[in-house]
C-alpha cells in the first residue's frame, strides 16, 4: 500500500557504506555506516509531530531558497542579512604548491602524511608573515584540522583557540 511506497521512497535518501578497517587482530574488521543524505527526511518526522516552530541559524546557509527546498518544508518567515565583510577585504586563493615547491593536496591518502602537514604549516606560516590583519584557513574537516594542529605542535597557550 501507500505505507510501503513511502518506505521505499524514503530508503532512496539513505546509503549504506561498508569500510574495511586495517590493523592487527587477524580478523577482517569492517565499519558499517548508515548515512542519511536527504535532510528533509528528518524534518518530515518533525512536521508529523506538529512542531510549530523551527529556528535555523547559520552564517553559511545562503542562498536560503535552495536550502529551504533541501529541507522540504516551507519557511514563511526568513531573515537574511548582508555580510559584514566587504568583497575588497577578501582574497580567495587555492594554493597547490607549498613554500618549498611540494604538492599541497589534502586528499584522504595524504592527510596524515607528515611531509604534507609540515609543508602546509610552513606555507601558512610564510603567508601569515605577509598577510595584514590575519587569515582564515579552511580545512576539509575538523579531523584534518586537528591532525595538522597536532602535527605543528598544538596551539600556543594564550593564542587563538589555546587554553
Amino acid at each position: 500500500g501507500s505505507t510501503q511506497m513511502q518506505c521505499v521512497a524514503r530508503a532512496g535518501g539513505y546509503r549504506v557504506n561498508i569500510t574495511p578497517k586495517s590493523g592487527g587482530g587477524g580478523g577482517a574488521a569492517r565499519t558499517l555506516s548508515y548515512w542519511c543524505l536527504t535532510p528533509s527526511l528528518s524534518l518530515i518526522d518533525l512536521k508529523a509531530l506538529n512542531v510549530r516552530s523551527i529556528l535555523v541559524t547559520s552564517g553559511t546557509l545562503s542562498p536560503l531558497p535552495s536550502y529551504a527546498l533541501e529541507l522540504g518544508l516551507p519557511f514563511p518567515n526568513r531573515l537574511e542579512n548582508p555580510h559584514i565583510i566587504s568583497s575588497k577585504q577578501v582574497h580567495v586563493q587555492i594554493i597547490s604548491k607549498g613554500v618549498s615547491g611540494k604538492h599541497l593536496c589534502s586528499n584522504y591518502g595524504r592527510r596524515d602524511d607528515p611531509e604534507y602537514i609540515t609543508e602546509l604549516g610552513n606555507t601558512l606560516a610564510s603567508l601569515a608573515r605577509v598577510v595584514p590583519d590575519g587569515m582564515l584557513v579552511f580545512f576539509p574537516s575538523y579531523g584534518v584540522m586537528n591532525g595538522c594542529v597536532a602535527g605543528w605542535g598544538g596551539p600556543r597557550r594564550g593564542g587563538a583557540g589555546g587554553g
